[in-house]
């Protein structure tokens, strides 16, 4: 019996040698990268075979398509590629899978590729990934079989170089040669073709000077985010660029069976970090899938999976199910992540584990909501973004390569902002004004009864009551609630926006129940009541414009940065305007001091006093009551109106 398995093992093991390995290359060859086919490699070129590139130079962190391909109708039934350092010998990056092969070697088991299977094969290509830490030039080296007995080693690309490394190329001296023909020859290099004159034996009395004509590529900034150049080709994308310069890229290729995914973005600050990508059914935040990278304050990256539950992120006991192939850095404000995560379809009956600390597999199949973010990290804690999540505006599909700009608007939150504008900076703007200047003018005319001054006054001020409570109600539908919200980077005072919307709508509703307690004109508590009614008033104006100020600042407002400016614009005006009225009212009773209502004595037929007949005469008009007055009050209200237009129109069209 014991004979009888030692045959078996012996013929299994034959077998294997002599069919060759089917499968891919064995593990220990990772290191010499010689099949085990007893076979001796070819000694002449591998001039049917070629390993090309997609770009000749590369950046630390960034990715390259390589290809593998068969010349001359050739094809070729098995390989091993790496990527080495020119200067070193050593393997570097990692590979990922575009069309056939598998990954193998190093510490990460992704520094080369293989085959799968010994059909013949005219090309395969992968997606090669740099260290961050690159700083060196590279070839692509590969052993290609074409037969069992027939395979060729060291079989490598062009050389890609750094993309950092500035190329310069001096002009060359060519001395005359009295003993050779002229003869041209063109010597191919790296993406350019050096043409060299060798000169005749004809005298000659100055030395010739021919000039190689090079490409250079310039280096990128430190820190800057450029678009991938398989975006639209080989992956879809979400970017926000202006040229080549952008301020995050989020790229993914889709396969059956798992997809490549890359995120790299601006951030700021130091210490540890963490980089998402949220699947969402919806643009906004609960119960989404998170695929998070985080930093460590030494820049070590990994990889794993969270989920939102409403507005914050909880950790799963699963974390790391399905990631594979991390790369990632943290340097010169630009976080760069890239890994695997191999998908597989969720069972519908799985779905209960979404209640515990465990959750299914994210179907990366179907349509969602990409959200990015980024925050600080304190251990495996991802802290509150400093900024709200970017959402795709529609719901991408992974397994195409569309590139994808826009990002999601919020109508409600652009509804709640132009109502409070047009609430706090122009009802109330000009309420106030009638309220406090415009007491004396039209003294002697009415409106329904009731002077003209509290009509427009309380009119106003009752429209900012309604709009108020409406817009109030309209964002907290939206938030689902009171929620915190994510200040921009340097602006931590923006958080407080929810606040303080909240302190100005219970001052707004506060002031008119006080009104219906106002006491009678002659009691004793009206002062108190006056001036209560004026604080209360007062403090929400300005409390309602301090929170448009802030409020145009958030990022799913949507308007342009100047916003803010115009805000403040305002605020400035509206003091002057002020402090102009209360300047005229003072001037305008010193020039007229006499009382409002009096009564002028005069010889006639009337009543007698003292001897002396008088008649009552119509009062006279308030001196405050003039045309300059109410010109003033046309242009205040022709500034506020342009003022709410010109905000109006930078939160909705943008």
């Amino acid at each position: 019996m014991m004979l009888l398995r030692c045959l078996v093992l012996f013929l299994t093991l034959l077998i294997g040698q002599i069919s060759g390995y089917g499968s891919g290359a064995p593990s220990f060859t990772c290191s010499t990268k010689m099949p085990s086919h007893g076979a001796p490699a070819q000694t002449s070129p591998a001039t049917d075979y070629q390993i090309t590139t997609s770009s000749s130079t590369y950046t630390p962190g960034g990715s390259i398509t390589v290809t593998i391909t068969a010349l001359n109708g050739k094809v070729f039934v098995g390989y091993l590629m790496v990527a080495k350092d020119e200067g070193t010998g050593a393997d570097l990056g990692s590979f990922s899978i575009i069309s056939g092969g598998k990954v193998m070697c190093g510490t990460t088991r992704d520094q080369g590729v293989t085959h799968t299977n010994k059909a013949s094969k005219t090309t395969e290509s992968f997606t090669w990934t740099a260290p961050s830490n690159a700083n060196g030039n590279i070839k692509f080296e590969a052993t290609i079989v074409q037969s069992y007995s027939k395979y060729w080693l060291n079989v490598h690309s062009d050389v890609v170089t750094l993309a950092s490394a500035v190329v310069t190329t001096k002009p060359t001296t060519t001395v005359p040669d009295t003993t050779k023909p002229a003869t041209t020859t063109s010597v191919a290099t790296d993406k350019n073709t050096v043409s060299t004159t060798v000169l005749s034996s004809k005298p000659m009395t100055t030395p010739s000077t021919t000039t190689t004509s090079t490409t250079t590529t310039q280096p990128p900034a430190t820190g800057a985010v450029t678009m991938d150049h398989r975006c639209g080709d080989t992956r879809g994308c979400f970017v926000n660029c202006e040229g080549n310069d952008c301020q995050y890229v989020v790229s993914w290729h889709y396969r059956p069976e798992y997809v490549d995914f890359s995120i790299t973005r601006k951030v700021t600050g130091g210490g540890s970090k963490w980089l998402a990508i949220g699947f969402s059914s919806d643009p906004k935040m609960g119960d989404d899938d998170v695929l998070h990278c985080l930093s460590d304050s030494a820049g070590h990256v990994t990889v794993a999976r969270s989920y939102n539950q409403g507005t914050s992120n909880q950790p799963i006991a699963n974390s790391q199910e399905g990631i594979s192939s991390v790369i990632g850095s943290y340097n010169d404000g630009v976080f760069r992540c890239s890994f695997r995560y191999s998908q597989v379809r969720p069972d519908p009956d799985n779905r209960v584990k979404r209640q515990g600390t465990s959750r299914p597999m994210i179907d990366l199949h179907q349509h969602r909501h990409l959200m990015l973010g980024d925050g600080p990290a304190f251990g495996d804690i991802l802290a509150m973004h400093k900024e709200n999540p970017l959402v795709t505006a529609e719901m991408v599909n992974l397994q195409s390569t569309d590139i994808i700009g826009d990002v999601a608007r919020y109508p409600l939150v652009k509804v709640h902002g132009c109502l409070m504008i047009l609430a706090w900076i122009f009802c109330t703007g000009v309420g106030l004004v009638f309220a406090r200047f415009y007491k004396p003018v039209w003294s002697n005319r009415t409106i329904l009864g009731l002077k003209v001054w509290f009509q427009f006054h309380r009119g106003l001020m009752v429209t900012t009551l309604v709009l108020t409570l409406v817009g109030f109600i309209i964002i907290f539908v939206e938030a689902n609630g009171y929620s915190k919200i994510s200040a921009p980077i340097g602006k931590g005072y923006v958080a407080s926006h929810p606040i303080l919307g909240i302190i100005v709508t219970v001052l707004t509703v506060t002031n008119p129940i006080m009104a219906l307690f106002r006491p009678g004109p002659k009691d004793k508590n009206r002062p108190i009541f006056n001036w209560a009614h004026w604080a209360v008033g007062m403090a929400a104006h300005i409390l309602g414009v301090i929170t448009i100020c802030f409020g145009v600042e958030l990022q799913k407002v949507g308007a342009p940065k100047y916003t803010v400016y115009v805000v403040i614009g305002y605020i400035v005006y509206h003091v002057l305007m002020e402090i102009t009225l209360k300047i005229y009212d003072l001037f305008a009773e010193r020039q007229n001091s006499a009382r409002i209502e009096h009564m002028e004595m005069k010889n006639g037929n009337g009543a007698t006093q003292n001897g002396n007949s008088f008649r009552p005469e119509e009062p006279k008009r308030d001196p405050k009551d003039s045309i300059i007055k109410k010109l003033l009050l046309a242009f205040h209200v022709a500034i506020a109106f342009a003022f709410t237009l010109t905000l109006l129109l930078l939160v909705t069209q943008y």
